[in-house]
């Protein structure tokens, strides 16, 4: 029977204190028995999901800021030993059309959904290299990185970056036996989407219905956890070989050329 087994090995999940996404990477990587390094912004926040699992550390700081990323892993380094694994998950999201997006709105994107990830991924990588280790990174795209809508080209772009670091990154790394791959969520059922999803219609429940049932070809929704297992075994050795690439966890959405209820399939 395979198993993942992580007992022993640390991992850094950053904008691991949320409630969609980061908590079910945290959640799956807790019950394959790795030590969680919970990485957020908010020090309150951090700590109280520390709380859900029962060998996890807060660690704050800005991951869009040199000085931050740096003081972080030199605590790790210090007060835990070196990280074994990396997740990328912190990220902001934008509705907006490009043309009207201010520079300063632009920055705060491009900071956090893109230098964010350099960054952590360069302290983590250096880090590996001083202490002669082998670990891995998984970086949180979205499928908007492969098709978007109005009002998301900017973020869309940022994702894109991401899977075009999480390539270009693989390739560097694959020497050193370091893995570097994305996960690329659908619509994940969370709080924080459906409070998304209300920002911009005025009939939530029936929006989210239709993507469940005319815009996917599994017709369920998308769990964090879903994304959560996904990262696990990428980080995992279940994953040996696996490098460069981005894991969908959109239930066959992308694939859709047209809605199901255009063409169906009954």
């Amino acid at each position: 029977m395979l198993k993942i087994d992580f007992t022993g090995k640390r991992f850094l999940v950053t904008g691991g204190a949320g409630v969609g996404v980061g908590a079910g990477i945290c959640e799956a990587i807790s019950e394959c028995g790795g030590t969680l390094l919970l990485n957020d912004l908010d020090e309150a926040r951090t700590e109280a999901a520390v709380a859900n699992y029962p060998n996890a550390h807060a660690i704050v700081g800005d991951i869009s800021k040199t000085g931050d990323v740096e003081r972080i892993f030199k605590d790790i380094k210090k007060n835990h030993g070196p990280v074994h694994g990396l997740v990328n998950n912190a990220g902001i999201g934008w509705q907006k059309n490009a043309h009207l997006t201010g520079e300063s709105e632009f920055d705060h994107l491009y900071d956090i959904d893109v230098k964010g990830v350099w960054l952590m991924a360069r302290a983590f990588v250096r880090q590996l290299r001083e202490t002669d280790q082998v670990g891995h990174i998984v970086n949180i795209s979205s499928v908007h990185a492969q098709k978007t809508i109005s009002k998301y080209a900017l973020y869309a772009s940022a994702k894109a970056a991401v899977e075009g670091l999480t390539r270009g990154m693989a390739i560097e790394l694959g020497q050193y036996g370091v893995r570097c791959n994305a996960v690329a969520p659908g619509y994940v059922d969370s709080l924080q989407s459906r409070e998304a999803v209300a920002s911009w219609t005025n009939r939530p429940t029936e929006w989210i219905d239709a993507q469940k049932d005319d815009y996917q070809s599994l017709r369920h929704m998308i769990s964090p956890r879903d994304c959560g297992n996904a990262v696990v075994f990428l980080l995992s050795q279940l994953a040996n070989s696996i490098t460069g690439q981005t894991l969908n966890v959109d239930a066959g959405f992308i694939n859709l050329l047209y809605a199901n209820s255009f063409i169906p399939n009954t």
